[in-house]
């Protein structure tokens, strides 16, 4: 009876090693993640503050928008008009609604990516404990 109670705590003494090595590979897993997040962040970070330094006036960042936007304006008008004269008054309405749709089916496929990724994340949840679960009556039951 005392050496069945030896074992049993024995058994569980390993399982808690092996569940803490487990929660260790886990932890330095996200602190990887994390630590590759943080990177890309201080480079992001970086490369603003070097574009910042170049243009080191509000006013020249500024114009430079305007500029673009104004640039975009031009751009749509004159296919707007292309468009009006090739295929008449209704096209661009129709070119318009494709538009829509296409960012619809956009945002869809977006949302699609973020679903999937979600799933990812729980797969490999579910595997993390089963393995542990695994793991712990295989050591239980020493088989």
């Amino acid at each position: 009876m005392l050496e069945t109670i030896k074992t049993a705590s024995t058994t569980l003494k390993e399982a808690q090693k092996i569940g803490k090595d487990l929660g260790s590979v886990v932890s330095d897993q996200q602190a990887d993640m994390e630590a590759t997040v943080q990177k890309e962040h201080k480079n992001r970070v970086a490369a603003r503050l070097a574009e910042t330094a170049r243009k080191a006036s509000l006013e020249v960042r500024a114009l430079e928008k305007f500029e673009s936007n104004f640039r975009h304006e031009q751009e749509l008008a004159k296919l707007k008009a292309d468009t009006i004269r090739k295929y008449g008054k209704d096209a661009w309405n129709k070119v318009e609604a494709e538009k829509n749709i296409m960012e619809k089916e956009r945002q869809a496929e977006l949302t699609a990516m973020d679903i999937d990724r979600h799933k990812q994340i729980d797969l490999f949840c579910w595997c993390l404990t089963t393995a542990a679960l695994i793991t712990y009556f295989l050591k239980l039951y020493k088989i």
